[in-house]
């Protein structure tokens, strides 16, 4: 069996070539076109990952607020549930003589408490919450038509590094 030069018989045109020439041309990449195409792929991938690195840079920061908040909450539960004035001496505004944190026994004696690490209600500092600093100042303050010798204002403030202050604040009032 003989194949015809040509080839047409069986569907197949002959190439000839020019054509193949012309068309290994058109199907590589040229070494300015590779080059071009990889300077496009650096910057975007430059402006991208500059994008995703301040998204996490920032990721922390509302589980450190929230931890924040937290905190305030707590020492703002403590002082609250304390009587309005000290129920044993007279009220001298800041802790009495030989009372330390666990027996504290009225909310004025929180005034003294100060700047420091973050403590239990057995005043014992807790190692994980370091970074954090909680002042309270409790001080006497007119709430609408209650004297100010009848309303103390409670304030927590929690310091930390990467946030800004958070302060909570309340009223404890005396009642019957």
């Amino acid at each position: 069996m003989c194949i015809p030069a040509d080839n047409t018989r069986f569907g197949v045109t002959p190439i000839f070539t020019s054509e193949k020439v012309a068309l290994r041309r058109q199907s590589a990449f040229t070494l300015i076109e590779i080059i071009i195409t990889i300077i496009v792929i650096s910057i975007s991938a430059t402006a991208l990952l500059s994008v995703f690195s301040s998204m996490i840079r920032g990721s922390a920061d509302p589980l450190i607020q929230q931890q924040a908040t937290t905190i305030a909450e707590a020492y703002m539960e403590e002082i609250m549930l304390r009587a309005f004035e000290d129920p044993q001496v007279a009220e001298s505004g800041a802790a009495e003589a030989g009372e330390t944190r666990p027996n504290y026994d009225d909310v004025q004696d929180y005034n003294s408490l100060g700047t420091n690490q973050v403590r239990d209600q057995n005043n014992n500092p807790v190692a994980a919450l370091s970074a954090y600093e909680v002042t309270v100042v409790v001080a006497g303050d007119a709430l609408n038509t209650v004297p100010a010798t009848a309303a103390m204002r409670v304030d927590v403030t929690v310091t930390h590094p990467a946030i800004t202050d958070i302060l909570l604040s309340g009223y404890r009032t005396r009642y019957p």
